[in-house]
């Protein structure tokens, strides 16, 4: 039958085109960012529920224009009805209307998911992100109304999205998808490049020779603080006070967050881009987390022949 044929071989294409021509009609009237995207889904939704059916959304299409056939109005309900139940949740809509990412933003959400999945397992749960999430300072925490783990097992829920199914657990897909949703409200690239440097200390240009430069110039300064700190000491006792005086958790290792306020006490300016290399440094058997042995290392054996005026030099010719 007609239907039949329709939900077969074409229906990926009836309903990209259908879907592109809602996009370009909802563009013209204001713009596809999440403010107006939000409007517009409230003004479709005449009865209040905060889901359209299938009246509402052809009433909807109507009004932008858009006078589908009764078997096109259902591929693409059906296009934008994730779990199934017969309406579209906000969540369902704004999935439906977005663009895929960019190949920049693409590469710099890869960079983060990279950085999660320390286990390459391809998913991400609790024991992936206890040490690079540090809920030491979240106020529920603090204050004992939630335990560690009911933190970062809130924190996985975030990236679950319309797909997910409350396993505590997020696939890769689950973790591009909100992005993509994300990247609906934010303007450009560089925009986009500079917000996931920040909340995920990953760099874009790792392979650029001025971001190498400064990489080492930032170890070799830390490492120089940190002698200067011990007095060039090599006695046990005086470098695990200092250890002690960074590990404000008292855990035993310092995570990432830890290393970040190490560099303010030792009064070291550095983007949040740089920070999961410098971490690397310290970490050598990339556990997650710096043991005091890792630490004793990093601030004793200095690989690098390059002296500091040298370091001085190369910086006040940029």
């Amino acid at each position: 039958t007609e239907e039949m044929a329709f939900y077969g071989v074409g229906l990926d294409v009836a309903v990209n085109k259908m879907n592109m021509e809602f996009k370009m009609a909802i563009k013209r009237r204001g713009g596809i960012g999440l403010r107006s995207l939000k409007l517009i889904f409230k003004r479709m939704d005449f009865n209040g529920n905060k889901k359209l059916d299938m009246q509402e959304f052809e009433d909807a299409l109507a009004q932008f224009g858009i006078f589908p056939k009764k078997v096109e109005i259902q591929a693409l309900m059906k296009y934008y009805d994730i779990d199934g139940d017969g309406s579209i949740s906000y969540e369902e809509f704004i999935r439906g209307l977005r663009d895929p990412l960019t190949e920049r933003r693409a590469k710099m959400v890869e960079k983060a998911w990279t950085k999660m999945d320390i286990d390459r397992s391809g998913v991400l749960d609790v024991k992936d992100i206890e040490n690079v999430f540090d809920v030491s300072y979240n106020k529920d925490f603090m204050e004992g109304r939630k335990t560690k783990e009911e933190i970062l097992w809130e924190f996985l829920e975030n990236f679950e999205g319309a797909k997910g199914n409350g396993d505590g657990k997020v696939t890769k897909e689950e973790f591009f998808d909100y992005y993509s949703d994300l990247s609906m409200s934010v303007p450009n690239d560089e925009y986009f490049v500079q917000m996931m440097e920040s909340v995920w200390c990953v760099a874009e240009d790792e392979e650029d020779s001025v971001y190498k430069e400064r990489l080492e110039k930032l170890i070799y300064t830390v490492r120089h603080k940190l002698q200067s700190l011990s007095k060039g000491s090599t006695d046990e006792y005086i470098l695990r006070q200092m250890f002690k005086d960074f590990d404000l958790n008292k855990s035993g290792t310092l995570t990432l967050n830890e290393l970040e306020a190490m560099l303010a006490k030792l009064q070291i300016s550095a983007e949040r881009k740089y920070l999961s290399a410098l971490f690397k440094k310290f970490d050598t058997n990339n556990s997650g987390t710096i043991e005091f042995e890792e630490f004793v290392n990093f601030t004793i054996n200095n690989p690098y022949t390059k002296q500091l005026s040298t370091i001085r030099r190369s910086d006040n010719k940029q």
